[in-house]
């Protein structure tokens, strides 16, 4: 066999095994961006917060406004650090005379560790569901959440940390904490659902609403 056949079967080996590495990468990369949340929209319309009388302009059902579009966030922390969570239970209303909004979360949670050292917390809502789908299906021990989803944190007078993308932000101040006790559960409801719950018992975190915006 003539060099110049060999050499020319060599190149086209060659540029098999180069397009093949070609078409691999292409297709590692598409899977990556299917696996990415896709979410529409995620910066409002109106980029510009206005704060708001939550006694006087919250118009949402307290029954059903921790799940709205999927559930609410809830971001602890400080600008050294910060988590935030998808949450489904919560409460609002009036106690010791202050306007206050009641979360609950996991000690097995990654935002519980914030919580538990910061006075402070937000409450967001988003228009997008996917933000809450995606925030209540991966850890922040594992990813920045955050930037998995292109939101910017932001910070309040105090220092607590919101996304500038939200609709609707809530700052609240601490006032109670304390962990469900199991020695007060006094029907078969919280006694079945942590039968199976391997996340630990709830925490109750009741904080005064000290300032609230919308978009």
């Amino acid at each position: 066999m003539k060099v110049s056949n060999i050499l020319n079967i060599v190149l086209a080996i060659a540029l098999l095994i180069l397009c093949s590495k070609m078409i691999g990468r292409i297709d590692n990369n598409t899977q990556e961006a299917n696996q990415k949340p896709q979410i529409s929209n995620v910066k409002s319309q109106t980029s510009e917060f206005k704060e708001f009388d939550v006694t006087q302009e919250f118009a949402e059902n307290g029954f059903s406004w921790f799940m709205k579009n999927g559930g609410l966030i809830l971001a602890s922390g400080d600008k050294e650090k910060s988590n935030a969570m998808t949450i489904g239970w919560g409460g609002i209303g009036k106690l010791w005379r202050k306007t206050a909004l009641t979360v609950y979360v996991a000690e097995g949670r990654y935002t519980y560790q914030f919580l538990e050292r910061s006075p402070y917390f937000t409450v967001m809502e988003f228009s997008d569901p996917n933000i809450a789908k995606y925030m209540g299906s991966h850890s922040g021990r594992d990813e920045d959440k955050a930037k998995a989803l292109s939101l910017h944190v932001a910070y309040t007078d105090n220092g607590t940390p919101y996304y500038e993308e939200a609709d609707v932000v809530i700052e609240c101040r601490l006032m109670y904490k304390n962990a469900f006790n199991p020695d007060n559960f006094m029907s078969e409801v919280p006694k079945e659902f942590y039968a199976n719950f391997d996340a630990g018992y709830h925490h109750e975190y009741i904080g005064e609403v000290v300032k609230a915006w919308k978009k």
